[in-house]
């Protein structure tokens, strides 16, 4: 009978599993490869999807996205919660071993659900947000706290985020995992020799490059740039327009709205640096910008905060600035355009090193998949 139990055992942990990914995000499902695409934008037929092809069981992944934007998609926005999309992951969760949701959006709503559930497949949610955006209140707080009562795992790609768990939702803290974001450093490092010639000739300016429609802290950008000796630089903002107005007279500055992705991994590329001016917020954001131009070879300028601080402490690569500092910025940004070429292509290498080593897609799945092994076989 043990030596029944025990192969029994080893079967299971042995088989592949199935999984299905719940991103609140929108996936394009393709029967060919798509290079303009991002990974986590694009489920293709017979390839692996994003981080997942780096594990090492080769599980069955199904992607349920939050579908076509219609009437009740405006319903959605307005109340900041996917519907639709959790309630079909939790008709269907019966087919999988593991459900992982990324961002609470989707996950706290098929969370709640799976609590009345008597079978329920393991849960795995990515908190990106901080849940509520890291708001706690009396109205809000305790309908999260109730949604979440049956304890799914949690991973964050922000250390102090476990600090915001243990004071305000210590039931749920003992399964919550940092897990460093990782990016695909061989797709980004590509990009450096891969450039557009429809951009080359703005791209020979020396030009330091901001890039994000939210969660960016423009005004103090500009404001410093405004205060400081740049020489012939210029900066480009893109993503974000709505300061144009305001700084219309200061000709070093250029906004542009969204452009093609392509476009923008030229920008990136021909760039003399990136900066990334960020708010504080108690959750993660701008991780993937600063990750991906690091992995490209360019110097930094970041903003230290909870979301940024793992990842940029030891780059020798990045000059980092306190949140809303002004003056220090303005520093940055100096030493940054005082740098020579060789100093400024010595900053960017040590920077491609950084992410190589520590904050690469495979090492993040391996801490995934060591996360998900060790729960399911409890």
């Amino acid at each position: 009978m043990k030596d029944f139990l025990l192969l029994l055992q080893l079967e299971m942990e042995n088989k592949a599993l199935k999984i299905l990914f719940i991103p609140n995000w929108k996936v394009a499902h393709l029967k060919k490869d798509d290079t303009a695409l991002q990974a986590p934008d694009k489920y293709v037929t017979g390839m692996p999807y994003w981080f997942f092809k780096h594990f090492k069981g080769q599980p069955t992944v199904d992607v349920l996205d939050i579908g076509q934007e219609n009437w009740w998609r405006k319903v959605e926005h307005k109340i900041k919660f996917y519907i639709y999309q959790p309630i079909k992951a939790f008709l269907r969760r019966n087919n999988y071993d593991v459900v992982m949701s990324h961002g609470a959006q989707s996950g706290l709503v098929y969370e709640l659900l799976a609590s009345f559930a008597r079978k329920r497949p393991l849960h795995v949610m990515f908190d990106i947000g901080g849940l509520n955006g890291a708001r706690i209140n009396k109205y809000e707080t305790p309908l999260i706290k109730f949604a979440l009562r049956k304890s799914p795992i949690i991973i964050v790609h922000a250390s102090r985020q476990l600090e915001f768990y243990k004071e305000y939702y210590p039931t749920l803290y003992e399964k919550a995992h940092f897990v460093p974001f990782g990016t695909d450093f061989e797709y980004f490092n590509a990009q450096c020799t891969m450039p557009n010639a429809r951009l080359t000739r703005e791209c020979c300016e020396k030009l330091l490059l901001s890039v994000g429609y939210a969660k960016r802290d423009y005004h103090t950008l500009c404001e410093a740039w405004k205060r400081s000796d740049v020489g012939n630089y210029k900066l480009k903002i893109v993503g974000n327009d709505s300061l144009s107005m305001q700084y219309k007279d200061c000709p070093s500055i250029e906004f542009s709205s969204r452009i093609p992705i392509a476009d923008l991994m030229t920008l990136t590329s021909c760039a003399a640096a990136v900066v990334v001016p960020l708010p504080e917020y108690c959750y993660s954001y701008g991780q993937m910008t600063i990750l991906q131009s690091m992995a490209m070879g360019k110097p930094m300028i970041v903003t230290r905060t909870t979301s940024t601080c793992d990842y940029i402490d030891d780059a020798s690569g990045v000059i980092t600035v306190e949140p809303e500092d002004i003056n220090a910025m303005s520093q940055a940004i100096e030493k940054m355009c005082s740098l020579s070429a060789d100093g400024l292509k010595q900053m960017g290498e040590s920077n491609q090193v950084h992410v190589k080593s520590h904050f690469n897609e495979k090492q993040m799945a391996e801490k995934i998949e060591d996360i998900i092994t060790k729960y399911i076989h409890k």
